[in-house]
């Protein structure tokens, strides 16, 4: 398993088009940073309302498109290649391969988060020192909780996806399936449908989006200048690593079931 871990790592932190993606997306974060401290030099600090702004791209803007793309560049290369039958004949079992994929996940995405950290730590800096400020500890506190919720959720998302993915073997499915989870469809619909009925309005607080939204939900008032409530994000992180956990299982027993596609 650990040489199927080292081996996927390997690929992920070799191909050019996740260094151009991140190249992209990180030059675009820090062109944004600038033309909006352009815009408000001379009226108020900008540093104070950069962290407001962390919590905002965290939240609204994170999982759609680092979650989607590291979904994409972790998960889909086995489906489109239709691996599978190879992976599985050359002695990995389905357990390992499930438990490989969520670690590679888990460092591909941690070192996405982290490398996102850093670069967000030194523009504060740099503007602190530009418009000498003093650093932010409860803030970035709030941040770090932020980042932790958005973490673990995008882990969840992903395992629920790969359910489908398992099923069907299907790279195009699997993708739509993480879209649709991580920009909070499934509890938009539960919504839509308590405004008709509600009866099955209890099933909203079994879904993890609806625990990510609420997590969300009692951080935006620090935005406000007003008090955090932790309690709803730490209840989304026991949500998430259930469904990981969970929905693992699930995968486990879709593979034993299902007929694996002809590998190329």
């Amino acid at each position: 398993m650990f040489n199927y871990i080292k081996a996927d790592l390997y690929r992920l932190f070799h191909k050019k088009s996740n260094f151009v993606f991140y190249g992209v997306v990180f030059a675009l974060f820090i062109a944004v940073v600038i033309i909006a401290r352009t815009s408000v030099e001379g009226r108020t600090p900008f540093a104070e309302g950069y962290l407001e702004l962390g919590i905002i791209l965290l939240t609204q803007f994170f999982p759609l498109v680092f979650g989607i793309q590291a979904y994409v560049a972790v998960y889909t290369n086995d489906l489109s290649a239709n691996t599978y039958q190879n992976i599985f004949t050359n002695g990995l079992s389905k357990v390992e391969f499930i438990i490989g994929k969520v670690i590679t996940m888990i460092v591909y995405l941690l070192t996405t988060f982290l490398s996102g950290a850093i670069l967000y730590s030194i523009m504060y800096v740099i503007l602190l020192m530009i418009e000498d400020g003093s650093f932010d500890f409860e803030s970035f506190k709030n941040l770090a909780i932020v980042s932790v919720t958005i973490f673990l959720g995008i882990l969840g998302y992903a395992t629920v996806a790969n359910i489908l993915a398992y099923f069907t073997q299907n790279s195009t499915i699997s993708v739509i399936s993480m879209g649709v989870l991580v920009s909070g469809v499934i509890l938009q619909i539960f919504n839509l449908i308590s405004l008709f009925t509600d009866k099955i309005e209890f099933l909203r607080e079994y879904t993890l989006s609806y625990h990510m939204n609420e997590a969300t939900n009692g951080m935006m008032p620090t935005i406000l200048g007003g008090e955090a409530s932790y309690s709803a994000s730490f209840l989304a992180w026991g949500v998430a690593l259930i469904y990981l956990i969970v929905a693992s299982v699930i995968g486990v027993v879709i593979l034993n079931k299902i007929e694996i596609k002809e590998g190329k």
